[in-house]
């Protein structure tokens, strides 16, 4: 089981301690989602007993342990859209999208009188950190100000961290769920089964069907369908 003992160290610290997760990287068509996650450590006994990385988990149980939350739980998830991966690339899109996130819960969490006066680490699963001061020049407005900021990679953090692994499970379920409308509103591709990944029958319903909006066709095996379609 992941244990407690990142969360532990930053509470005695009395510094606040964010984990940041991604879902959709490999994936052919529909947004990346990311999520920014933080709990009250002191109810950390009340939390779900089988959080884990989401990728180990079913999807009904990554529901519940969403439904299990309480008010001790504040996290946010934010997007970066198919057209932000074709424009700016895949890694440049995650960074926007995890900016986004760590944004709204920083900006609500600096807001009560708990966190005011904290510092503020976050930690993100993976293992490049993604260049947020650039993106604050670059995107001109809700910058994070990060001098006030740590921010740490940890390689398979959802593994390892209890609160990057709860932003793992929230984010790709929250992924899941905008790829099951895109599914009502395109059955033919049947992005309620694959989720936008490469499978063998996404690859076929793109063959029959055609390239949609909603594919990221600067992805290679998108592009080889595109262009042969034009």
């Amino acid at each position: 089981m992941i244990s407690f003992d990142i969360e532990r160290e930053f509470h005695n610290r009395n510094i606040t301690m964010i984990g940041v997760d991604e879902s959709g990287r490999g994936s052919w068509a529909g947004p990346l989602v990311s999520t920014a996650c933080w709990f009250d450590f002191t109810k950390y006994k009340t939390l779900h007993s089988e959080i884990n990385d989401s990728k180990k988990l079913k999807s009904s149980k990554r529901r519940e342990i969403i439904l299990s939350l309480n008010n001790f739980v504040k996290y946010s998830s934010s997007i970066a859209s198919v057209k932000e991966i074709d424009m700016y690339g895949l890694s440049y899109a995650n960074a926007i999208a995890m900016k986004r996130s760590i944004f709204s819960l920083t900006k609500e969490l600096k807001n009560s009188q708990t966190h005011k006066k904290k510092d503020f680490c976050i930690y993100i699963d993976g293992k490049f950190k993604p260049d947020f001061e650039n993106l604050d020049n670059f995107l001109k407005f809700k910058k994070l100000h990060l001098d006030i900021y740590s921010v740490k990679m940890l390689v398979k953090g959802d593994s390892l961290c209890k609160t990057i692994a709860l932003a793992s499970i929230i984010s790709k379920e929250t992924r899941n769920t905008i790829m099951r409308q895109l599914s009502i509103k395109h059955p033919s591709y049947f992005f309620d089964k694959h989720f936008g990944y490469g499978t063998k029958n996404h690859i076929n319903a793109i063959l029959k069907n055609g390239i949609l909006d909603l594919h990221r066709k600067s992805f290679k095996p998108v592009a080889t369908i595109y262009s042969k379609k034009n």
